[in-house]
């Protein structure tokens, strides 16, 4: 459980300290008052990646040289720091060199508003879903993954290079190279989305009567895929590019037997999404046997009064949940944290 946060030179937060003594910790405040940057903040530390922005420089605040987060859980101190030099990060005051030694020790799982984008966006937003969750316990999907996009770059250059009268051997050595290296990438992706599938339809009842279910929808299956690179060079030729395999990967999420894009109103595609968060916690837990960190970001806007009860009551009471709101809410066992523009903060 993290039990402090320390923030310097973040976003609009100059110095700030919050000290956590309840799993259920509660952020209110008016928009402005720096409530999104504390949950961005913790995310940054646990993943070196924040939901908002892929420019990281805009973490820090403005005429600062640098921003600085600490985190301390009941285990570790996490630390990362970014500058115009770049990230550096340190666990227990040891300085972690690689990412890779960083990432993974501290799991957090954060529902923003644009995560609506699962619902509602391009394919490769859920693709990034599934390759972030899976990278996050698993560092040999990172390795499978970076060496498909490798081998990927490599045919898509050759591609721009050949004729359609040219000799096809080294396009067949890669497109070889290609499939066995995208094969590990459907088997793991597609495992993901059934045991997740299996939580998120238990999770979602929490909330609603209504079905839901996630199904792995691979641009290629495994036979499909090895037939496309073994009889598809011209096409591919000829666009320049490879235009099968999973790289063009997605997922389909199912509201009462149709598309959620379609057919779930503003209000339940929220609470879709939130489910399948929840559903993460679990996943990742039960694959870490780790406990995980519930960031939740306006989660309750667009949900009427009696959804917003229903909705905090089935909270997972298991795991360390903080969330944020503009409006004050009247719960047993929570700590409650005001916010200010002027970033003084009230506990209550």
């Amino acid at each position: 459980m993290i039990q402090q946060v320390q923030l310097k030179n973040f976003r609009n937060h100059n110095q700030y300290t919050l000290d956590i003594n309840q799993p259920f910790v509660y952020i209110y405040g008016e928009n402005g008052s720096g409530k999104t940057s504390i949950l961005e903040s913790i995310y940054f530390c646990a993943t070196t990646k924040s939901h908002r922005t892929s420019d990281e420089k805009e973490l820090i605040k403005k005429n600062e040289p640098f921003a600085q987060v600490k985190l301390k859980t009941d285990e570790n101190t996490f630390e990362i720091v970014i500058s115009k030099a770049g990230k550096h990060t340190k666990i227990n005051h040891i300085e972690k060199r690689k990412i890779s030694e960083f990432v993974g020790h501290l799991n957090v799982v954060m529902f923003a508003p644009n995560d609506l984008e699962l619902i509602q966006g391009a394919p490769g937003f859920r693709r990034n879903f599934m390759d972030f969750e899976l990278l996050q316990v698993d560092k040999n999907y990172l390795h499978d993954l970076n060496t498909y996009k490798q081998i990927l770059k490599q045919r898509n250059s050759l591609l721009k290079k050949v004729d359609l009268k040219d000799d096809y051997t080294f396009l067949d050595i890669l497109g070889q190279q290609l499939y066995e290296a995208g094969i590990k990438l459907i088997d793991q992706r597609q495992q993901f989305i059934k045991e997740i599938n299996e939580i998120f339809i238990k999770q979602y009842q929490a909330f609603s009567p209504y079905e839901v279910y996630l199904e792995y929808k691979p641009d290629q299956n495994k036979k499909a895929f090895k037939k496309y690179l073994e009889t598809q060079q011209k096409q591919d030729i000829l666009y320049q590019t490879t235009l099968a395999g999973p790289h063009r990967d997605d997922f389909f999420i199912g509201f009462r037997g149709f598309d959620a894009k379609s057919y779930a109103s503003q209000g339940e595609t929220r609470l879709i999404v939130v489910a399948l968060k929840l559903a993460l916690l679990e996943w990742i837990e039960l694959r870490t046997k780790k406990k995980v960190i519930c960031l939740l970001d306006d989660v309750l806007s667009e949900l009427d009064e009696d959804k917003q009860q229903i909705f905090l009551k089935a909270l997972p009471k298991e795991h360390q949940i903080i969330m944020n709101s503009v409006h004050k809410i009247k719960m047993d066992h929570i700590q409650m944290i005001e916010l200010i523009k002027e970033n003084e903060h009230v506990k209550l």
